[in-house]
């Protein structure tokens, strides 16, 4: 596996936890995103750590960090980060605009 990619909508969800927390925590806040950027590299040398998510198409798989759950998946030479959610959201709703990859 070669590469890394945030989806805008992961990238977005990067940035909400950060605003969240850095109210009242700021630097408790940069120590999350750091701990869960480092989860998606390790996610790129071992891509098979997550859990395959079937109920989700286009085999999905999440991990969790902390609180928070990566949604990702592998294709071909790239680990697609899909989605950072808090565990305790309503996940179902969250990934239903996540779609089967496109074909190369």
């Amino acid at each position: 596996m070669n590469r890394l990619v945030f989806t805008p909508l992961a990238e977005s969800d990067l940035h909400e936890i950060l605003d969240y927390i850095a109210e009242h925590r700021p630097l408790t806040a940069v120590a999350v995103v750091t701990r869960i950027r480092e989860k998606c590299d390790l996610l790129v040398s071992h891509p098979q750590i997550g859990q395959l998510r079937p109920e989700f198409p286009g085999e999905l798989r999440s991990l969790p960090v902390e609180r928070w759950v990566i949604f990702y998946r592998v294709v071909d030479d790239t680990l697609e980060i899909h989605r950072i959610l808090d565990g305790s959201r309503d996940i179902d709703s969250l990934l239903g605009s996540i779609t089967q990859p496109s074909a190369p």
